[in-house]
């Protein structure tokens, strides 16, 4: 019989977490007093601090958590969001960590908003190509800025008729199912009542194949997002948009079009109000000491 391995396990003299509420008087004396940390990323806070404010930033089990000699080992960013919101906030804190300890944190597995989501339970069909498309369709662009996971997913649930259809629906094929025609045709599902039409458009994308000239604006859009795959999508992506919707208005209306020509209005404006969601475009907070 093969003898059990003994391993040994190391001794950590860490105390039991504790259930604090933080103040922001409290996470500056905590951050002021802070030596070491990796560099704060400010997206982060912000965005955190944008579900902090609207009363959205949820029980979180991952506590706040410092080194033997008084260093935040983990938790900076929810300090500053802290800050940055005035609002207090509860959490758990643990104290004791080792140095050696903290050579692991943070090295699991992350999350996005898909995961979280359908873990959770509030949105179990969410996809990351329909949260892409949401994005681009709610402002008209691609951003990559910082959004909280609540911001985002509010997006989706406004547009969830819109992106169910279009992920359905939308074009197939390598260079022309993005998030660009995916937000446009959904941008014109908003704006007409013959789906069925809209979606012949989507077919004659992906297969290039028209039955007569008063489909030709769909070959015309085809044609150009091919030419154009091996192009950075970020760097023509507000030009592509409306040169999206320009070619859906003249299919939609049966115009023959061989040439695509960016409109001096958008075809398809947003119908519905923006929904007011923060992204990251403060600077890093800046050290204040606590009174």
């Amino acid at each position: 019989m093969k003898q059990a391995t003994t391993v040994k396990v190391p001794s950590y003299r860490l105390n039991p977490p504790v259930l604090e509420t933080i103040t922001p008087t409290k996470a500056h004396t905590w951050l002021n007093r802070n030596t070491s940390n990796r560099k704060l990323r400010d997206g982060w806070v912000e965005k955190y601090a944008s579900d902090m404010r609207a009363g959205k930033w949820t029980e979180c089990i991952v506590p706040i958590v410092f080194y033997e000699n008084g260093d935040i080992a983990d938790g900076q960013h929810r300090l500053w969001a802290i800050i940055e919101s005035d609002t207090p906030q509860r959490f758990f804190v643990l104290h004791g960590l080792t140095r050696e300890a903290g050579l692991n944190i943070d090295t699991g597995g992350g999350r996005n908003l898909v995961d979280n989501a359908r873990i959770s339970g509030l949105n179990m069909d969410i996809t990351n190509e329909m949260t892409a498309a949401a994005r681009a369709l709610e402002s008209g662009n691609r951003t990559s800025a910082a959004m909280s996971n609540s911001s985002l997913l509010a997006i989706v649930d406004k547009h969830k008729d819109a992106l169910k259809w279009v992920c359905s629906h939308g074009p197939r094929g390598k260079g022309l199912r993005n998030q660009c025609i995916l937000a446009a045709v959904a941008r014109a599902w908003y704006h007409t009542d013959d789906k069925e039409r809209l979606a012949r458009f989507c077919q004659v994308v992906s297969t290039g194949m028209m039955q007569d000239a008063s489909e030709s604006a769909a070959v015309a859009l085809r044609n150009l997002f091919l030419a154009n795959r091996n192009v950075h999508l970020n760097q023509l992506f507000r030009a592509n948009f409306l040169l999206s919707q320009s070619a859906i208005k003249a299919f939609m209306k049966g115009n023959p079009i061989t040439r695509l020509r960016s409109p001096t209005e958008e075809p398809y404006p947003l119908t519905t109000k923006p929904l007011n969601v923060a992204h990251a475009k403060l600077g890093r907070p800046k050290k204040q000491k606590a009174t």
